[in-house]
């Protein structure tokens, strides 16, 4: 018989006690938690859709929570939160992340004021590590600020937050006129309206340690958004006060060219001289995790202080907002997603994303360029993210400046609707524009393939039963290529089911599949239902030396058949195994 106590608990996925709530906000609610099984304090992010955003696309935004939720679930790094688990409760997503009694760095210098240069530098060298794993393993943080680097209790620097659950006040569409992150910290070239690239983390790494150099943001122009996000855009890039090699890292990392920032290996060479001891590790265990306790000065008093959300940025937000930092809470959503469904969750049997990034995309800025594919011509009417930089007019830049800025104040779904009107689109609907021909970057992996992918696809690695599936999904998640090697054609036929697929019902043309597959035929679809979800998936099955791989492209069901078929011959026939 439970306790008094037990029963005013909750448990999720038949292990997880929920007891006290730490925060909460408008994409969800942070708890205390318990793991029965492991026996030990956990925080659980439950994840929010905001009222008013209909059925189809509330469905495709959980399945984004999950999918990333599902990526950082394999990164392991001791300067990262880890993500332990996700757990579906009745449809919706609830993410079980580490513990760690801590205070954020923006609460610290508000509470300590600014950092001498040697504290600064252990949180830019172990904040540099977080990055660098994350980037190696095909994530993007897209938030990087003072409010989302954690110091710990026993001085561990941690970073957390990468997109999983972000509120709608810092987290709006990064579709045309929308931008995404904090307006102190953001990148000038997101802040414009173009593309989220690792390289945005490294001018979010620099904006956050000439914060924690001078104590006040970057930018902040009177506590106004606009205004700022327009200065971030157009205005000179400040400096900080000479701090050494603290601030010629934040010189370098904070440049408006993309491309030209300070990669995070060089980052954390500059940095690593000014560290207690280079020669030793700074944290029992791994050099790199560093650690602030025998630096900074001791708390004012045994009462910890209240906690406060962060809004280091000088901008408010609409609303209270979950505080990650006792509870290290989950991170929130990167974008709300588009009105069509991203790609199919990992069947059963998935363990989840390895991590290991071995094979990820090059993310640093100076390394040696990916080879690019010459445009193929057979992607007919294919979408594309938008018109390029150097095709926006003046005044539409400002028009997506104010439009981003419009996001940050509403928050809600009605500031979403107004900000799409701004950039000329219909509130909560995906305009796409076509184009005749797509550029395709060649990838290399270490599993032994080479695949033309487009550029902007964010790769994502998972670890199934049957080994390690590598996906390519677009920026705005509604397609989805994907491979994995199987030891013979019977294991990929085995696997069409709707059991096998993770799916509620499948329809297969031709309608018996496995024997298509085990005769020979090589290429084949199939359209999929899960709750009111539809895909189309295209499958094709390529030999090897050492098995079969198959390749597939996942697409909403009510996109143009035409389109999306030519869009899959061009990916499949880019695509090579080694030795083949």
């Amino acid at each position: 018989m439970s306790t008094p106590e037990e029963a005013e608990q909750r448990r999720i996925g038949g292990r997880y006690l929920l007891s006290a709530q730490l925060g909460s906000g408008a994409m969800g609610t942070v708890w205390s938690g318990y793991d029965e099984v492991l026996q030990r304090r956990v925080a659980v992010k439950e994840l929010k859709v905001p009222p008013g955003i209909p059925e189809r696309e509330a469905l495709a935004m959980r399945e984004r929570m999950l999918r990333e939720a599902r990526a950082l679930g394999g990164l392991s790094h001791p300067n990262v939160i880890t993500v332990y688990d996700v757990v579906d409760v009745g449809g919706e997503p609830l993410v079980v992340l580490e513990m760690l009694p801590s205070r954020n760095l923006a609460t610290m210098i508000a509470e300590q004021g600014s950092l001498n240069a040697r504290q600064a530098a252990v949180v830019g060298f172990a904040t540099a590590a977080a990055l660098r794993a994350a980037h190696r393993a095909g994530i993007t943080h897209r938030d990087v600020k003072p409010g989302n680097v954690l110091v710990a209790d026993d001085g561990r620097v941690k970073l957390t937050d990468f997109g999983i659950a972000r509120n709608a006040a810092d987290a709006p569409m990064t579709t045309a006129g929308l931008v995404l992150g904090s307006p102190a910290y953001i990148a000038p070239e997101v802040a414009a309206g173009q593309a989220v690239t690792p390289a945005a983390d490294l001018w979010g790494l620099g904006a956050t340690l000439f914060a924690a150099i001078e104590g006040r943001p970057p930018y902040d122009v009177r506590g106004d958004p606009v205004s700022t996000i327009t200065e971030v855009v157009d205005g000179d890039v400040p400096r900080p006060r000479d701090a050494g090699p603290v601030s010629e890292v934040i010189a370098a990392l904070m440049v408006k060219e993309p491309e030209r920032r300070m990669p995070l290996e060089e980052v954390r060479q500059r940095l690593r001289p000014l560290l207690a001891d280079p020669d030793d590790p700074l944290y029992p265990g791994s050099p790199d995790a560093p650690t602030l306790s025998s630096m900074l000065p001791p708390r004012p008093s045994p009462v910890a202080p209240p906690r406060r959300a962060d809004n280091s940025g000088g901008v408010s937000t609409s609303g209270p907002q979950p505080n990650p930092v006792a509870a290290s809470a989950p991170p929130r959503p990167a974008v709300p997603l588009a009105a069509a469904p991203g790609p199919l969750p990992v069947p059963p049997g998935t363990a989840g994303p390895s991590g290991s990034g071995a094979g990820g995309p090059t993310i640093s800025p100076t390394g040696p360029p990916r080879t690019v594919v010459p445009p193929v011509s057979a992607i007919g009417g294919r979408a594309a993210a938008g018109p390029s930089p150097e095709a926006v007019p003046g005044w539409w830049s400002v028009l997506l400046v104010v439009a981003g800025a419009v996001v940050l104040l509403l928050g809600t779904a009605g500031g979403w609707a107004v900000t799409r009107a701004l950039s000329g689109q219909s509130p909560l609907t995906t305009v796409t524009v076509t184009t005749d021909r797509a550029e395709l970057v060649r990838h290399t992996d270490p599993l032994g393939f080479t695949v033309g992918v487009p550029e902007a696809w964010t790769q994502y690695r998972y670890e199934t039963d049957g080994g390690t599936r590598v996906s390519f999904v677009s920026p705005d998640g509604t397609e989805e290529f994907s491979t994995q090697r199987f030891g013979s054609v019977d294991e990929v036929a085995t696997g069409l089911t709707a059991t096998g697929l993770g799916v509620d019902g499948v329809e297969f043309a031709p309608p018996d599949p496995k024997a298509a597959i085990r005769s020979g035929q090589q290429e084949l679809s199939y359209r999929t239902e899960e709750g009111s979800l539809h895909r189309t998936t295209w499958l094709r099955v390529v030999p090897a030396a050492d098995g079969v791989w198959a390749v597939r492209l996942t697409v909403p069901a009510d996109r143009s058949d035409s389109t999306s078929a030519d869009l899959f011959t061009a990916l499949a026939t880019g695509f090579t195994p080694n030795g083949a």
